[in-house]
């Protein structure tokens, strides 16, 4: 159950103003009408016939297309504008079949095809009484892992940054406990709880790769990133195992598939996010199309600071 604690700040004053709530009122009157509207097709269905909508908006939206491109062009300079444009487009349309899959979780989680390998590293520490934190990207969705880890019988909770809108951020919470428990968000009291959950021997999954200000600077994709050590500082603390999970998007064969890699050690935390960010690296290299280029992952190298 959700606290006031547990709430990000702007929910926690009442007095908004007025034209503050209307307009979030707004845009989740829009995403529920959207709903309904699509309600009878499926989520592949809809997915390829809005997917490349998607693309296109990543160029047609200027803040999404350079930040797309800046980031295409420090890492892989040598591939050109063309490829990253081509690359920018692909993650743009994963970017909407995630906005098409996650308000319809409940559902197409009953239904999700899945193809999971590694399930072994996950078992073995569960095995031991031991929690684990699965360290995981914006890549594909990242919820088909916590659902391959339910269906194994392991039950896996999620921390995430509350949405800046109210009202599709309560939507949201209910929501994703369909892939597992417990639902945290970010803030103290979600700190706290997870830490429980941990000792506990539970299992929670943990969106690593945003940047965050003042973070250590650790390489990524080839070139330095401000990187938080949270997730393998909260292992070590715990005697959770660190376990990288990635569950990527096969639209072709209309599955997720869902590897569960071996545990990392957490002595020195800060070579257990260098070799996090290693395993997330490779996965963009294998498929750059399913991460989401749109983040500031290096915004401060970019700087020069």
């Amino acid at each position: 159950m959700s606290t006031k604690d547990d709430r990000p700040s702007a929910y926690v004053f009442t007095r908004d103003r007025w034209h503050v709530r209307a307009g979030e009122w707004a845009v989740y009157a829009v995403a529920w009408i959207f709903l309904a509207v699509t309600r009878p097709f499926g989520v592949w269905t809809l997915s390829r016939v809005l997917a490349p909508l998607g693309g296109w908006a990543v160029l047609a939206v200027p803040a999404f297309r350079k930040r797309a491109q800046q980031n295409l062009a420090q890492v892989w300079p040598e591939r050109g504008a063309a490829a990253h444009r081509a690359i920018a487009m692909e993650a743009g349309q994963q970017f909407l079949r995630l906005l098409i899959e996650y308000p319809r979780l409940t559902r197409f989680s009953q239904k999700m095809v899945l193809r999971s390998e590694g399930l072994e590293h996950l078992e073995a520490v569960r095995a031991e009484g031991r929690g684990a934190i699965l360290a995981t990207a914006h890549y594909g969705n990242w919820e088909a892992v916590r659902i391959a880890a339910l269906r194994a019988g392991i039950d896996s909770g999620i921390i995430y940054r509350a949405f800046n809108n109210r009202y599709l951020d309560r939507t949201a919470f209910e929501t994703i406990h369909c892939a597992g428990t417990p639902v945290l968000r970010k803030g103290a009291a979600g700190l706290r709880a997870m830490i429980a959950h941990l000792k506990r021997g539970g299992v929670v999954m943990i969106l690593v790769d945003q940047r965050n200000s003042g973070a250590p600077m650790l390489p990524f994709l080839g070139q330095p990133a401000e990187t938080v050590l949270a997730a393998a500082e909260l292992a070590r603390r715990c005697n959770a195992a660190l376990i990288p999970a990635v569950g990527r998007r096969n639209v072709d064969e209309r599955r997720f598939e869902v590897s569960f890699e071996p545990e990392i050690p957490v002595d020195d935390p800060a070579a257990a996010m260098t070799e996090v960010n290693a395993r997330i690296g490779a996965w963009i290299e294998a498929d750059p199309g399913q991460w989401l280029w749109f983040h500031r992952r290096w915004k401060t190298a970019r700087r020069g600071r």
